[in-house]
């Protein structure tokens, strides 16, 4: 391949005239900012199972303790209406597995 021409340097343009200048505009910050609200994001869902602690039926409330590998917890929550009748079969010292929404558990089964 052959290298292309050198292009002929163009002609210095004029320089423009100046523009007038333009009128001053109100100032932004007069206007109050409205905050945009943004939705608050939907509560994660998950499943989570451990060995129920602590029981109160009547506040409708479970403490579950997790064993993992590296790292054990201890978690309470709320219980949901559908839930709630699940928990007259529970006692402390069972295995249960629950799904939870936010800190509401929303579905409660008994491994063993």
């Amino acid at each position: 391949m052959w290298p292309e021409p050198a292009k002929p340097a163009e002609a210095a343009k004029p320089a423009e005239p100046a523009k007038p200048a333009e009128p001053a505009k109100a100032p932004e910050a007069a206007k109050p900012e409205v905050a945009k609200k943004e939705a608050p994001a939907k509560p994660a869902m998950y499943r989570m199972g451990g060995i129920v602690v602590a029981l109160d039926a009547a506040a409708k409330k479970i403490t579950i303790k997790q064993d993992a590998v590296k790292k054990q917890k201890k978690v309470a929550l709320s219980v949901g209406k559908k839930a709630a009748k699940d928990l007259a079969g529970i006692n402390v010292g069972d295995e249960v597995n629950v799904w939870v929404t936010g800190k509401t558990v929303t579905t409660l089964r008994k491994v063993f």
